[in-house]
């Protein structure tokens, strides 16, 4: 289980949560628009939706080809082939000045097109020196906190969250072999290079600890639902296609159980009952209020109702 601690970031104390299209949250990735569509361009591009799948192809000057897939929220993938050369692949996450030279200029259109132009740059400091064997880790894990820190803030605080970093704000990612997996204090978040060295793929715990970072509470009562919150933003917004692992056991699970148990609850709540139910959470975390609170208010059932409707759901699936 992950540990954490939390303290108040005082450039993002202020509450200012903003509602967002209902597509921004809970939508299931590639399952929305089921429809086909292809478009050449005079220039010889073509792009193509299918699924909540955008791919871009192109044949630039000297025979060089390129291939942008976006899929959901996930972060733009290249496939860059330039004659005489192996393929490269080349995602968002990476800063455009180390892509194949030859593609650049043609991949800072499209990252524009597709969002992926950052709209805010936070610097992100590593500190591996107890850890040296995880320093490869740890700059791969760097880019993806550059790449959705912004991302989740905006999501949860709207524009004006955005605008409210700091243009010195800075992130440290500290690196131990210690026990456990990672946990956030402030705006530090510390990572266990025994886990990592065991789960060399599972960078998405850095972006559970980067979404403590964003959410800045001061103190949580219910801390259950706000872990439930975090790998909500990390399943079903940052991973979609990993699928939830944590299996929800119809005779056994309780919404209380928090992480990925709960973060299925709350999707469920999302997809079914209230687009901005997400938003609403981290308005009532900010002032220091109640999940069951909000849920008697806001749908006039309690989370335990909430709960056996979305358990009388799921087993209907089966």
């Amino acid at each position: 289980m992950t540990k954490f601690r939390i303290s108040l970031l005082a450039a993002l104390a202020a509450v200012c949560v903003f509602s967002l299209p209902h597509s921004s949250f809970g939508q299931d990735d590639g399952a929305q628009d089921l429809k086909v569509s292809s478009q050449t361009l005079d220039d010889g591009e073509v792009r193509t939706e299918e699924q909540g799948k955008t791919t871009y192809e192109k044949t630039l000057d000297g025979d060089v080809r390129v291939t942008v897939v976006k899929v959901g929220r996930e972060p733009a993938v290249a496939t860059i082939v330039v004659p005489g050369k192996d393929p490269v692949e080349f995602d968002a996450y990476e800063p455009l000045e180390t892509a194949p030279e030859e593609a650049r200029e043609y991949l800072a259109s499209v990252w524009d097109r597709l969002g992926e132009t950052p709209k805010k740059i936070v610097n992100i400091e590593i500190d591996t020196s107890e850890a040296p064997d995880a320093a490869e880790w740890a700059r791969r894990a760097q880019t993806r906190v550059q790449y959705w820190y912004p991302r989740v803030v905006e999501m949860l605080d709207g524009q004006e969250g955005l605008e409210r970093i700091p243009d010195d704000f800075k992130i440290r990612l500290v690196f131990k072999p210690i026990d456990g997996v990672a946990y956030a204090a402030g705006r530090e978040i510390t990572v266990s290079s025994n886990y990592i060295k065991r789960n060399p793929r599972d960078f998405g715990l850095v972006i559970h600890e980067t979404t403590h970072v964003a959410q800045a509470y001061g103190r949580v009562r219910e801390t259950w639902a706000m872990e439930g919150m975090t790998d909500w933003i990390r399943y079903f917004v940052t991973e979609p296609r990993s699928r939830n692992h944590w299996g929800v056991d119809p005779e056994r699970s309780k919404y209380t159980d928090s992480y990925g148990v709960t973060a299925a609850f709350y999707n469920w709540i999302v997809e079914n009952k209230d687009p901005q139910f997400i938003h609403k959470i981290h308005k009532a975390f900010r002032w220091g209020g109640s999940i069951e609170l909000l849920a008697r208010e806001e749908y006039h059932q309690s989370l335990q109702e909430l709960w056996d409707e979305y358990v009388a759901d799921i087993t209907k699936e089966k």
